[in-house]
């Protein structure tokens, strides 16, 4: 599988993610252009939410049926209105051409092959307006690599709105057949108010730590330009041995490149 299936998991994604760390991040960001951006690996809007709610006038896509109608709910419950669109990012064609295109917390990971992933950013480059911006965001493998044991845990423990609670245990391991890919399985319970086990699920996914220097080649070949590379969301210069991630910030370079003679 070269992209996970999340609706496995899509009515427990807001309980088990509560995150927020990015999010001025994108704020800042998108108030840099004053056209449509374009969200990918939107998922429930964890991130879409906070920018539709500042006036960002974007557009969402993710493969998951189910995260896309939650967020569908979630948008109508709000009064806020946004095109919402089911699609593999790997195939991405919306007709259209956005001001920026944004890739949060690190999803671009779960394009798993370098074949693929060149095949995704072809596909944004053409969906960018000419010096369009693309913010692509990865997790550092030699930091997070560090995590990647092998070995069964329960990472979180989460309160559920009917005084129940719901246990993360994770289990990372690396792909035999590629040292840059990594399995993981996350199991799921959950327990009623009274202690009781009411559900488990698992979820098998999939994710590759892209190198730095790959993914740089992979751009060579897609026709985007670096403007900046940060190692968090505080806009901290990337440290290869501490950064936590590669926040990359790129440029659809039409002056140096276009996709038609590649």
């Amino acid at each position: 599988m070269d992209i996970n299936n999340y609706d496995i998991v899509a009515d427990l994604y807001d309980i088990y993610v509560p995150v927020t760390f990015d999010i001025d991040f994108f704020l800042n960001e998108t108030h840099k252009v004053s056209g449509e951006v374009l969200e990918l690996m939107a998922g429930t809007g964890r991130v879409s939410i906070p920018l539709m709610e500042a006036g960002v006038h974007l557009a969402c896509v993710d493969n998951s049926v189910k995260s896309n109608v939650i967020l569908k709910n979630k948008l109508e419950q709000k009064g806020l209105r946004a095109e919402v669109f089911t699609m593999d990012v790997r195939k991405l064609d919306l007709g259209r051409q956005f001001s920026m295109v944004i890739i949060p917390f690190h999803s671009f990971a779960h394009i798993i092959s370098p074949v693929s992933q060149r095949a995704t950013l072809k596909r944004i480059y053409q969906n960018l307006l000419p010096g369009g911006v693309f913010i692509c965001t990865m997790g550092n493998p030699i930091t997070r690599k560090q995590d990647v044991d092998g070995q069964l845990r329960l990472a979180y423990t989460y309160a559920l709105p009917d005084h129940g609670k719901l246990l993360l245990w994770i289990l990372e391991k690396f792909d035999p057949q590629d040292a840059q890919v990594v399995q993981a399985f996350e199991f799921f319970e959950q327990y009623d108010a009274d202690g009781k086990l009411a559900s488990k699920r698992l979820m098998e996914l999939h994710f590759r730590l892209t190198p730095k220097d790959e993914f740089e080649e992979i751009l060579q070949t897609t026709g985007f330009s670096i403007q900046a590379l940060y190692g968090d969301y505080a806009y901290h210069e990337f440290a290869e041995l501490k950064s936590p991630s590669l926040v990359w910030v790129l440029e659809k370079a039409t002056n140096k490149y276009t996709l038609e003679n590649r």
